[in-house]
């Protein structure tokens, strides 16, 4: 009562904070449809003026998420329906300026060829075969029954939207036809391609490599690189981007964490000691399952696992700490248990059980009746064993006759299986139940005896709590208060409390993630609001914890800039100096001779090159200098040659015309049809360059 008459004397006070609220709401409706401030984009994007509708590509993006579950990200989600979208726009777009459509009978023909719509039951008879009446009669019910119900309404639809899509896929297979029609080549073009891939050159050659100068000679100055970029310009187009830096404040459990959970493990350590059934305790109170089966010595932590195994039975052990748990464990049994053991079996499986193919009928009380006949016969007379596991058993090592090898207590193996295995004799047999089958097992072999224990185990967690939660917010939102004081605070504050400062740079609109923290879209995408600024700092929840970003620079889109530029031209603009200096240096040789006694290079020979594979013995692809000899008369010596790997002088020593054919189609079919391949793989990205396409994903994933 006391709680509903303090509302009632702010009836007044919620009453005035609910209409200021709408009243804020309305007037920053009526600016921002003013020009009084920006607009929210309606849309996800346009394609050369044409609309993508928000709702409609939302709608898409959750319908796929839930396909997904989860095997793809939100942001691949978007970015694959958005190339989609982008591409059936600029097809359409085409086919409208040429006049194409895909008629009403044609959409018909390609509903009633769809493998997904002729192998349905729903449009068959009883032959299973495709009824086109069937789909008549259906898509009819829809169109009269669509306005009955929500569910009909539904069910119409996503005929339509099956319909689109088909129109779609034939809008877009009808485009690339077309493309294709347009990848001509010539009866000339396929001669040349013959002659390229079958004509031969023999030279003998004197590289000069580049790396016989050292780097060290050479200076590369920012304007080479700057030159670079101005003639090489489409090489180098960045999209806008940003640089920020960041601090992660991870949610760890604090030392009063980790003592806490230390604690209550300690409190079960009287009731383990003492009880009657120390497995029954132990299955009470832990946590997490804990293996019962006996454990080796080297299955154990190294760092504890001579005190366990020197314990005796009864003694009680911890706590200790494993990965994030703290345990405790009592020592139950000990035994000798040999380290290694080799086996051999004949697996028979049963309807339903691991591995098993469908149309297995064989029933679990038919296959445990079967395991048990092959055991007697085995028994009997071991030598059958190899025999009846090749023509019986359902396992892999039938071809082995069952055979397993050798394998250690470390082995994964079904718990029922390793413990027949390991706890019982060389030459015991048995039938042993696993989620696979029945297993008719041989134990062929043993060794390396050793002391095995088995524990009862309590484990707990250790796990951050409400009040760690706490103190991490409150020193993540002072460290946020306090770096954005001056300019140099985020740094400087950092390093006085011993932060790690993560610099990222060259953020894309579009990225998902950051160095080091993946799926930040929440981050990335407030570094690209417009009321964002260099210096700017805010705090995000990320999960794991908390991280405070500042923003250290914004990029335009234009060219890349010298400094990032200089790791991709270094090495080809230093090659080309080192190329003007070999050339100046050897200009005097005249002869390959000459060449090799002025650099102390020897002379090599490539044979049988062609234009098609120009690879040069020690120096790779030169298509250059193989193409030089081709021009080269027989005998003839060209001068110094720039190549990719070095510079280079050759001799001419055969050169071999392949012998004329009466028809070049087989090649040219194949040139058109590499053209047609490489046209409608490019042909979108040629169509987008063209266009002019508003791309607002940024601003809502």
């Amino acid at each position: 009562m006391a709680i509903l008459a303090k509302i009632r004397q702010r009836t007044l006070v919620l009453i005035l904070i609910i209409g200021l609220a709408l009243f804020a709401f309305v007037i920053s409706d009526v600016f921002n449809n003013n020009g009084g401030g920006d607009k929210r984009p309606t849309e996800m994007g346009t394609v050369n003026g044409e609309n993508i509708p928000l709702q409609q590509f939302q709608n898409q993006v959750e319908y796929a998420k839930n396909l997904s579950r989860g095997r793809q990200t939100t942001m691949q989600i978007v970015n694959s329906l958005w190339d989609e979208e982008v591409k059936n726009a600029l097809i359409t777009q085409q086919l409208d300026e040429l006049g194409i459509t895909i008629e009403k009978d044609e959409i018909w023909n390609l509903l009633i060829t769809s493998p997904n719509i002729t192998s349905s039951p729903q449009f068959q008879d009883e032959s299973g075969t495709f009824v086109e009446g069937k789909l008549r009669e259906y898509v009819n019910n829809l169109e009269a029954k669509r306005n009955l119900d929500d569910q009909s309404k539904a069910e119409y639809n996503n005929w339509v939207a099956t319909e689109q899509y088909t129109i779609r896929e034939a809008k877009k297979a009808l485009y690339y036809n077309l493309v294709k029609a347009g990848s001509i080549a010539t009866v000339k073009e396929g001669e040349m391609a013959y002659r390229m891939e079958n004509d031969k050159v023999t030279f003998k050659y004197v590289q000069i490599p580049y790396t016989s100068i050292a780097d060290s000679l050479v200076e590369v100055r920012k304007s080479d690189v700057q030159n670079y970029i101005e003639n090489h310009k489409s090489e180098f187009e960045v999209k806008e981007s940003r640089d920020i830096q960041y601090v992660f404040f991870p949610e760890t459990p604090s030392k009063s964490d980790e003592e806490e959970a230390k604690q209550m493990v300690e409190d079960y350590k009287k009731g383990l000691a003492a009880a009657e059934d120390a497995n029954a305790y132990a299955n009470e109170y832990t946590e997490t399952n804990e293996s019962t089966a006996f454990t080796y010595s080297s299955q154990l932590p190294a760092d504890i696992s001579s005190e366990i195994m020197a314990m005796e039975v009864g003694d009680v052990y911890g706590p200790y700490k494993v990965g994030n748990q703290y345990k405790i464990s009592r020592l139950v049994e000990t035994s000798k248990l040999p380290d290694s053991v080799k086996s051999r079996h004949i697996l028979i499986r049963f309807a339903g059980s691991a591995g098993a193919q469908p149309d297995l009928k064989r029933t679990k009380e038919e296959a445990k009746k079967t395991a048990d006949s092959i055991l007697t016969i085995v028994k009997r007379n071991k030598s059958k064993f190899a025999d009846i596991a090749k023509e019986i058993s359902d396992d892999t090592s039938k071809d082995k006759g069952g055979d397993l090898g050798w394998f250690t207590g470390a082995t994964a193996l079904t718990p029922t299986f390793k413990e027949f295995v390991f706890e019982n004799e060389t030459g015991d047999m048995g039938v042993v139940e696993s989620p696979f089958g029945f297993h008719v097992i041989e134990i062929e072999d043993q060794k390396n005896e050793q002391k095995v224990v088995k524990l009862a185990t309590i484990n707990k967690q250790v796990e951050v709590t409400e009040q760690t939660l706490n103190d991490l917010f409150t020193t993540s939102s002072k460290f946020e208060s306090d770096a954005g004081k001056s300019d140099d605070a985020f740094v400087n504050v950092a390093k006085e409390r011993n932060y790690d400062v993560n610099p990222v740079n060259r953020i894309k609109e579009l990225d998902a993630s950051l160095a080091g923290m993946p799926q930040q879209r929440e981050v990335i995408r407030w570094t690209f609001e417009e009321d964002t600024e260099v210096g700017d700092i805010r705090r995000f929840s990320v999960g794991s914890g908390f991280i405070v970003v500042q923003v250290t620079a914004k990029h335009a889109a234009g060219l890349a800039s010298v400094e990032e530029a200089s790791a991709r031209v270094l090495g080809t603009l230093r090659n080309k100096k080192k190329a003007e200096m070999i050339k100046a240096n050897n200009a005097g040789s005249k002869t390959l001779a000459e060449l090799a006694s002025a650099a102390g290079k020897a002379e090599q020979q490539a044979t049988s090159l062609s234009m098609a594979a120009p690879i040069i013995p020690g120096a790779g692809a030169e298509k250059k200098v193989v193409g030089a000899a081709f021009a080269l008369d027989k005998g003839a010596t060209s001068g110094l040659i720039e190549g990719r790997t070095g510079v280079f002088m050759i001799q001419v020593v055969d050169k071999v015309e392949a012998p004329a054919k009466d028809t070049y189609l087989t090649e040219m079919n194949t040139l058109r049809n590499q053209r047609a391949t490489k046209a409608t793989s490019s042909v979108v990205e040629a169509l987008k360059s063209s266009s002019e396409i508003e791309d607002n994903r940024g601003m809502f994933y």
